[in-house]
């Protein structure tokens, strides 16, 4: 009778295997998959004698390391499902059935032989990126927020990098109403470990966190392209909001366009610095958008009713939301001299839970408040005609009741004034002269 080790290697070990020779330096995807294919099995590669490694057609340099690798850890796979069962980390490789398939669509590029994660895949999910800036300003972290919130109620998967900046709204803002994927620039145990657990945590609840580097990986300059071509690779489009002029963010959608992927970008002032390179991405071509909504009428999405949730602000996090003023920066040491029940240890992710809530907004570690986004706004709903009526209104410029009465046939005239007095209480329209705007964020 087999032992469980010996099953384990035939069902499920396969692919720690192949995990495993990822832990060559040098011995990348496009290695591991000519020796897995030749091999006929990652169990089998790592066994293979040197003359069957040759002939596999692997480069000198990258085989050499792979055989020292393995000289010096021949029980590296067995130990990897070990720490991966301690960790809760999953791994899915490039055979397995919830590999997303558009992520093997790269063209010249070699796809991730396998990956680590945390949350719940969904291979088949319909997904966008948003990327940007890691020094945004307020109005890219108030388009990142709710591009992300938007686009999420809408049903799509909201795809990015987790680091500082747009990619962090992106993702907090497709939080408040659906999923989102983080795709890392360092192993995932690092992540994990850093300030920012409890904001991965909340990740894993309503998406995915995953890496194809080796766990304990820290991030540097040669990870971050990497993770770029994942982002790209998993979406049906990717959506620059802010981007200097040499912006990471420009890497990921060149990639996008080099697989075939739709490239959208956010316009900005021209003498903005953090929009230069969004407005040469529309110069050459790339989709101008200015919300939520142009992307969803591109991929022919209904976008549902509208529901405003409550961004409460609470305890301690309340307290150094008073003392930050709405006026000018001021720094962390500056906040833990005014609120003195705060552990210091505590307080990066409090700050960091406001600019989620959109209470706040960072730059170069200084800290002011937004004023138009700090007010406890009570959750609404708006069904029935109400809906309808609040779905045709525009962002971008007033309209009548005349034009309202033509699109929305099912309401009787006379009942309209009364619903755009409910829409203008619930926040969800301002009216200018008899004419109507939706506002941004109802």
């Amino acid at each position: 009778m087999r032992n469980e080790l010996e099953i384990r290697n035939e069902q499920g070990m396969e692919k720690y295997y192949m995990a495993a020779m990822g832990g060559a330096e040098g011995f990348g995807n496009r290695s591991i998959k000519k020796l897995v294919d030749f091999c006929g099995s990652a169990k089998e590669a790592w066994s293979a004698d040197i003359d069957d490694l040759v002939h596999a057609g692997v480069l000198p340099k990258p085989l050499d390391a792979f055989v020292n690798f393995r000289g010096k850890h021949p029980n590296a796979p067995e130990n990897l499902f070990k720490y991966c069962e301690r960790h809760e980390f999953n791994l899915c490789s490039f055979y397995d059935e919830d590999y997303p398939p558009l992520l093997k669509e790269l063209n010249k590029d070699t796809p991730p032989m396998f990956f680590y994660y945390r949350g719940k895949l969904e291979p088949l999910a319909e997904r966008v990126g948003i990327v940007g800036s890691r020094q945004n300003t307020q109005y890219g972290q108030t388009v990142a927020l709710e591009l992300g919130e938007e686009l999420a109620a809408a049903g799509l998967t909201v795809v990015s990098g987790a680091a500082r900046g747009i990619d962090t709204f992106a993702h907090c803002g497709a939080l408040k109403t659906g999923r989102t994927v983080a795709v890392l620039g360092c192993g995932i145990e690092i992540a994990f470990r850093s300030g920012k657990k409890k904001f991965f945590e909340q990740m894993i609840e309503r998406g995915v966190v995953l890496s194809e580097f080796p766990p304990q990986l820290p991030p540097n300059q040669g990870t971050f392209p990497p993770r770029n071509r994942i982002i790209a690779g998993l979406c049906r489009g990717v959506i620059v909001v802010e981007a200097g002029k040499k912006s990471g963010a420009l890497i990921t959608s060149d990639l996008a366009l080099d697989y075939d992927r739709d490239v959208f970008a956010i316009p900005g002032q021209i003498y903005a610095e953090k929009s230069v390179g969004c407005n040469e991405l529309i110069r050459a071509g790339a989709m101008l958008i200015k919300n939520a909504q142009d992307v969803l009428d591109e991929y022919n999405i209904k976008k549902t009713a509208p529901i405003i949730k409550a961004a409460t602000v609470e305890g301690v996090a309340a307290k150094v939301l008073e003392v930050i003023p709405s006026d000018k920066f001021i720094t962390e040491d500056e906040i833990l001299m005014q609120v003195e029940e705060i552990n210091p240890s505590e307080l990066p992710n409090i700050m960091l839970e406001l600019e989620m809530k959109n209470c706040i907004i960072e730059e170069a570690g200084r800290y002011k408040k937004v004023e138009t986004k700090n007010k406890i706004v009570k959750a609404v709903e708006v069904g029935g005609v109400a809906a309808k009526i609040l779905e045709i209104i525009p962002f971008d410029k007033f309209i009548t009741d005349d034009e309202i009465l033509d699109r929305v046939e099912e309401i009787n005239p006379s009942e309209l004034p009364n619903i755009m007095i409910e829409l203008e209480r619930k926040n969800c329209i301002v009216e200018e002269i008899g004419r109507y705007k939706r506002k941004v964020g109802g």
